[in-house]
């Protein structure tokens, strides 16, 4: 596995180093705000309902934009994404309420493809899709809950490691991207949405069945080519 892993990692910039030599190839650095959120997959035998919220956060790592014609482009990245979200559950036949924090930080390759549908001067604007693959760094629950017993409130907390968690999540991702000067330097913002295919197996509190979730993100990042 840690092979495997490596082997990704080395694939962007060994690619990248084979291309440098492309007319107007570009490096930047991108870094902005994270808001992401898990969605619930429909099982119909789980013992509780789950209502999702946003973990706000950061991004931002490096990118390498490959030009193919004078619009359209290849990019790919290297970067660091903080993921989770915020998860009430209730499960009614135990009388328990939980509200847990999912904090899960990934190390993100994305493969974007790029088009570029509006030039005035030196401002543009281009769209955006592609996936990405993305490897879990680390990760952490912190629960907090009540006990219903009868009338009488029972609280409890837990922290967990996400240890047993996918490593590895996969993603489809779309979005928009504006580029201009400022402080002349080619700077560029882009709004980027992923949202992840790989079904997650959550811990909940202890002794009860993980909830299955899917990653879903949202980045706003502003960025400067080298």
């Amino acid at each position: 596995m840690k092979k495997m892993t490596y082997a990704l990692l080395l694939l962007p910039i060994v690619w990248s180093s084979s291309l440098t030599a492309a007319t107007d190839v570009r490096f930047g650095l991108k870094a902005g705000y994270s808001l992401s959120t898990q969605y619930g997959i429909d099982v119909p035998d789980i013992p509780y309902t789950v209502d999702s919220n946003y973990r706000h956060a950061v991004a931002g790592g490096l990118m390498v934009y490959f030009p193919i014609t004078d619009s359209f482009g290849l990019q790919q990245e290297i970067l660091y994404v903080m993921k989770g979200s915020r998860e009430d559950i209730v499960m009614k036949a135990q009388s328990v309420t939980t509200h847990t924090e999912y904090n899960l930080n990934y190390l993100e390759l994305p493969f974007v493809l790029r088009y570029k549908f509006l030039k005035l001067k030196n401002f543009k604007i281009y769209g955006s899709s592609g996936f990405a693959l993305s490897i879990l760094l680390n990760g952490k629950s912190e629960l907090n809950g009540v006990v219903d017993m009868g009338g009488i409130q029972i609280p409890f907390a837990e922290s967990t490691k996400l240890e047993g968690v996918d490593i590895f999540d996969y993603g489809f991702l779309y979005g928009l991207g504006a580029e201009f000067e400022l402080f002349k330097k080619k700077c560029f913002f882009e709004y980027r949405f992923t949202i992840g295919w790989n079904t997650l197996i959550m811990p909940t509190s202890a002794g009860q069945a993980p909830a299955p979730l899917r990653n879903q993100n949202y980045v706003f990042a502003l960025g400067v080519y080298l």
